[in-house]
């Protein structure tokens, strides 16, 4: 019995392993037909989606047909959530050059409501497509519901956070791990952490 047991962990670790492979090279091959910039966000929502179907248990999903039908219904919607993203970002930046230019008391007093909207910017990126691909709603109410969740549950958005540093080092340190698995591996561990947060915010939930 012990070791059927090992044998099918194994198994299934091999599957999960072959299965996150699989929708990486999809996200990455979605990604250059839209010539980077316009087909990371499609590409991400489908990804996302995809594990979304997994971790709740759905694993006969035609994975293909449906990446491409995600890609294909969310691609005007999702690059407008990633340009507001762009947008922000570049703000922040000039932001930060600005603030780096400025002395005395404006200098600490913009500095540290810089840094508050940074954490408050960093929990959004971390929940924004779990939430998208998971709720009904505007790019403004996942927004919100981006900042509300993340900070009703301050010690799994944390996790989440680490998780996502964790992966980017792994991936500077092991550029084959991160080929085969950045996009996938990081998707798998935020949706793991939204959907169990999901979940207790409602228990009925799908």
């Amino acid at each position: 019995m012990e070791s059927n047991g090992l044998m099918g962990g194994i198994f299934k670790v091999c599957d999960w392993i072959s299965k996150l492979a699989y929708v990486n090279l999809l996200w990455v091959i979605f990604t250059l037909i839209g010539f980077g910039l316009f087909g990371v966000a499609p590409s991400t929502v489908a990804l996302f989606s995809i594990v979304r179907k997994w971790i709740m248990g759905e694993n006969n999903i035609p994975v293909f047909s449906m990446f491409w039908s995600i890609y294909k219904s969310e691609f005007k919607k999702s690059n407008l959530l990633s340009f507001l993203l762009i947008f922000i970002i570049f703000f922040m930046y000039v932001d930060w050059v600005l603030i780096g230019s400025m002395q005395g008391i404006l200098h600490h007093i913009f500095l540290t409501i810089f840094i508050i909207i940074s954490i408050i910017f960093t929990v959004i990126l971390v929940y924004i497509f779990p939430v998208y691909v998971h709720f009904e709603g505007s790019i403004l109410n996942y927004f919100k519901s981006a900042i509300l969740i993340g900070t009703s549950f301050p010690i799994r958005t944390l996790m989440m956070v680490l998780a996502v540093g964790t992966g980017i080092l792994t991936s500077l340190l092991f550029p084959g791990v991160g080929v085969l698995f950045f996009g996938s591996g990081l998707s798998f561990a935020l949706m793991y952490f939204s959907y169990s947060i999901f979940k207790n915010v409602n228990p009925n939930i799908k």
